[in-house]
């Protein structure tokens, strides 16, 4: 019998689903992508963490690597969501862009527990 496959994260879009996937085969990680082929229209209701393209590996050895590779890739194993931040022209984005969508401000950097 087949090992079971485990969901590793949710990602933002199909083309950071197919990098970690590519990502993690490099690696010797058996992985797949699901939900790849759903497109809901920008901006509905229908645009839900459940909706997005998900990153799938092989219940072993690998599991524990594979969760790290996602991380370093800049998505939150497990699928959890990430904290969105407000640039200083008032628009909101999600965690994993870098600079603004409206006027192309970089996002800013993280203050430090000192």
């Amino acid at each position: 019998m087949a090992a079971p496959l485990v969901k590793l994260c949710i990602v933002a879009n199909v083309a950071d689903a197919h990098l970690l996937t590519a990502l993690l085969e490099q690696e010797g990680i058996a992985a797949v992508v699901r939900g790849d082929g759903f497109v809901p229209l920008q901006g509905g209701s229908l645009f839900r963490m459940e909706t997005r393209p998900s990153v799938w590996v092989l219940d072993d050895d690998s599991l524990e690597r594979a969760k790290e590779l996602a991380e370093e890739f800049g998505q939150e194993a497990g699928g959890a969501d990430a904290p969105s931040w407000r640039c200083r022209c008032g628009e909101t984005s999600e965690a994993q862009f870098s600079e603004c969508w409206n006027c192309g401000r970089p996002k800013p950097p993280v203050p430090s527990a000192a």
